[in-house]
């Protein structure tokens, strides 16, 4: 009877243990910001689409260039549309699952999404030189940075999902609100990759030297992410190949996009215009 007796205390033992073993389990999975954060987020897209508006402002030497758009996705069907505003110009992309067709003021292409697209020359990327000579144009120069809003770009960085948890330092919830501390190297690097392709090559690209108050957060309701925000200060040097004074000049850029959610977490139908008329490059 001991022997029983014994054994069913320690059963009893062990299950009380396990019992609190689970609650310490899913306390600490409870009370991670990160994981709600990344929970929420992938609820985005959990019904197979996207809609998405996004806004964004870049300011450099006196300078700034708008940008708005919204973002529409089938993840079922790997169909996207999107729309961007930049100041004086529209641009329209959208593909069909293996083309991205882009209309410029009226200037249609495509390319495959199995293949990159030709890249144009330094001289394309920085704009015609102005009167004094220059080949660097501020205003060219932030129209090209705020590409990185464009959509096969969206798709391919991966700009509107969760931030990698291997790059965050640290996430803290106020609220409704997850502010997300990344690793300013990380983004610098980012920004300077972005930068070189912009420029045509990496001797001839604007350089990030500093990247200070990189702001990342985003507000949850109801268990899911309904907007984003992103902004910060950066250091950069036009390198003097680009100044027609010969040396190197120093600009301080400041840039913020905000995302909004449109009903998120539900399916998107996306329906795309004619795709007739559009030169494969």
């Amino acid at each position: 009877m001991k022997s029983k007796h014994g054994a069913m205390i320690r059963k009893t033992l062990s299950l009380l243990a396990l019992a609190v073993m689970c609650v310490f389990i899913l306390s600490a999975c409870g009370s991670d910001p990160y994981a709600e954060y990344a929970a929420a987020y992938n609820k985005v897209t959990a019904n197979g689409g996207m809609d998405a508006d996004l806004k964004a402002a870049l300011t450099m030497d006196g300078k700034t260039t708008n940008c708005s758009g919204n973002f529409k996705v089938d993840t079922k069907s790997n169909i996207m549309y999107y729309e961007m505003s930049t100041d004086d110009q529209v641009v329209t992309q959208y593909s069909d699952g293996s083309y991205l067709y882009t209309d410029q003021d009226g200037h249609k292409t495509k390319y495959s999404l199995n293949a990159k697209p030709a890249q144009n020359t330094a001289q394309d990327k920085q704009g015609k030189k102005d009167e004094s000579g220059a080949t660097f144009n501020t205003s060219e120069f932030l129209k090209e940075f705020s590409s990185f809003l464009e959509a096969g770009k969206i798709k391919e960085l991966g700009l509107l999902s969760p931030i990698d948890k291997a790059a965050v330092t640290k996430t803290i919830k106020n609220g409704d609100t997850y502010t997300l501390e990344i690793a300013d190297s990380l983004v610098k690097k980012y920004l300077n990759t972005m930068s070189a392709n912009e420029s045509g090559g990496k001797d001839k690209a604007i350089q990030i030297d500093k990247l200070t108050n990189f702001k990342y957060s985003a507000t949850v309701s109801n268990g899911i992410v309904t907007k984003v925000s992103y902004s910060g200060n950066v250091a950069v040097t036009v390198p003097a190949n680009l100044m027609a004074s010969g040396e190197a000049a120093a600009y301080d850029l400041v840039f913020s996009v905000d995302v909004s959610f449109n009903n998120p977490g539900s399916a998107v139908t996306v329906t795309l215009p004619s795709t007739e008329g559009f030169e494969e490059i």
